[in-house]
């Protein structure tokens, strides 16, 4: 307490954007890693513990006769077009973001996603969505998760997983 000042009093951790920024994206991993990339395309994921939303069992099953777009859509081109938005902090606190490869855009591209979870922090929702059994080299299966913010639409991070 120098000069008659108070020291300027440490937020804890867990009230800090960034580091349920971190969970979320740790949680999207190890769920990514955990529920793809399997042989069974049976298996229907609901049973996670986050609030995702899954494709049936019969749903995962694409017949030829299907109007429903492929998850053949994939290609390491689109992958690799996609761009995280930038994050920019507001002077009231909140996070936006810009630049982002708009989320509907991969959509219409790819077909839906396997698994839809969505996280809360203040006002602020960010969506995880997770394609998985993905083929796009011969005898490889990969998952595709991405995040983005609800409310602009904006990817705020991709990953690709190897199994």
């Amino acid at each position: 307490m120098e000069n008659g000042k108070n020291p300027k009093a440490k937020k804890p951790i867990y009230k800090r954007i960034w580091f349920w920024i971190v969970v979320v994206i740790v949680v999207a991993v190890i769920g990514s890693a955990i529920g793809g990339g399997g042989k069974d395309k049976d298996k229907d994921s609901s049973d996670s513990k986050s609030t995702a939303t899954s494709k049936s069992s019969s749903q995962a099953k694409i017949s030829s006769s299907s109007s429903e777009k492929q998850k053949s859509g994939w290609t390491q081109e689109i992958y690799d077009s996609i761009t995280s938005a930038q994050t920019n902090i507001n002077d009231d606190g909140t996070m936006s973001y810009s630049g982002g490869t708009p989320y509907a855009e991969i959509e219409a591209k790819v077909g839906k996603p396997d698994t839809t979870s969505e996280s809360s922090i203040g006002n602020q929702t960010i969506v995880t969505v997770n394609w998985t059994s993905i083929s796009w080299t011969k005898g490889e299966t990969q998952s595709i998760t991405i995040q983005y913010d609800k409310a602009t639409g904006q990817i705020t991070s991709k990953s690709k997983f190897n199994s």
